[in-house]
């Protein structure tokens, strides 16, 4: 009779345990073939804001004269990696050619650390806030 109890308990605890899942978002589902078209179309018109992006992060970091350096070669490096991506996300959109998915075939290191990784789509100009306050919140 324990025995029978012992294997109903762990059937019980193995069938509740493997029906709990993400039905509502699944990890991929943000990479579409939309999403990668997205970014190879991106990637080629705006690809040229690696020049300023580079540049500033460069002079606050190290001062005028690695900025200057850096715009240029850096810059360069970048803005052509990005074109070259963009080209190739763009002909491949239709198809899950990045290890069978429609991820970014390049190293996506966003949230750690931008300067080295590249973002998803091209840097913006300016300040964007993060800030989650406004008007119309009312204290």
């Amino acid at each position: 009779m324990k025995n029978l109890f012992l294997i109903l308990v762990v059937a019980a605890f193995a069938v509740t345990n493997s029906s709990y899942g993400d039905i509502q978002s699944p990890p991929g589902h943000h990479n579409t073939w939309s999403r990668k078209l997205s970014r190879g179309v991106g990637n080629i018109l705006f690809g040229w804001l690696e020049y300023p992006t580079t540049w500033r992060r460069s002079n606050q970091s190290e001062g005028a004269i690695a900025g200057a350096s850096d715009f240029l070669v850096e810059g360069t490096k970048r803005t052509l990696v990005r074109a070259v991506y963009g080209v190739y996300e763009t002909i491949t959109f239709p198809v899950p050619s990045w290890k069978m998915s429609y991820r970014a075939p390049y190293h996506h290191k966003e949230v750690l650390d931008n300067w080295w990784g590249y973002t998803q789509f091209a840097p913006e100009l300016g300040y964007r806030s993060e800030a989650s306050y406004s008007r119309s919140q009312g204290w």
